[in-house]
C-alpha cells in the first residue's frame, strides 16, 4: 500500500495544497487543515469560491472539489422548487467533469457543483480542470437562479 493510501484528511488537504501551488492556484488551508479554499475569477468579472475537502473512495483517499451556486431557505415559504430541481437534474446530464448536488445546512439547502478526484494521481492540470469545471457550473446556476454573484 502506498503512503498516500494511509493519509488522513489533513494529509490529503496538505497534498492538495501542494499540487495547487504547482498549478499556480492561490488558495489557503482553513478549518484546522480540513479544507482548502481558493477564489476563481472569470473574464466577465464574475467570480466563484472553490473549496476542497478530503473524502474516501474505493480506490483510496480523494478530494471533493466543490463550489456553491445558490442557497434555498428551508421551510414552507422557502426551498428549491420542483422546476429548479428538475432543471438541475437535466443540467447534470450535460455537465462534463462536474455535477450538481444539494448539501443540507442548518437552515438552508446549498446547491453546489462538485467533482471527486483521487489525491494519489492528482496533477496540476487535473486540479486546474477540476476547479475550473466546478466554478463554471456553479456560476452558471448562480446566474440562472438570479442569485447575483454571492459566491
Amino acid at each position: 500500500m502506498s503512503q498516500s493510501n494511509d493519509m488522513d484528511a489533513k494529509g490529503v488537504i496538505a497534498r492538495f495544497a501542494e499540487v495547487a501551488t504547482l498549478a499556480g492556484v492561490k488558495g489557503k488551508v482553513e478549518d484546522d487543515g480540513e479544507r482548502f479554499v481558493a477564489g476563481y475569477g472569470f473574464d466577465d468579472g464574475r467570480s466563484q469560491m472553490v473549496y476542497c475537502r478530503a473524502i474516501r473512495t474505493p480506490s483510496g483517499p480523494g478530494v471533493c472539489v466543490y463550489s456553491p451556486a445558490a442557497k434555498y431557505k428551508k421551510g414552507m415559504f422557502g426551498g428549491i422548487g420542483k422546476d429548479a430541481a428538475v432543471e438541475l437534474l437535466k443540467r447534470n446530464e450535460n455537465l462534463i467533469f462536474a455535477r450538481y448536488g444539494i448539501r443540507e445546512m442548518d437552515d438552508v439547502f446549498l446547491v453546489v457543483a462538485s467533482v471527486d478526484v483521487l489525491i494519489e494521481s492528482l496533477d496540476p492540470d487535473e486540479l486546474r480542470s477540476a476547479m475550473g469545471s466546478v466554478a463554471a457550473a456553479a456560476d452558471s446556476w448562480e446566474e440562472k437562479a438570479g442569485k447575483g454573484d454571492d459566491f
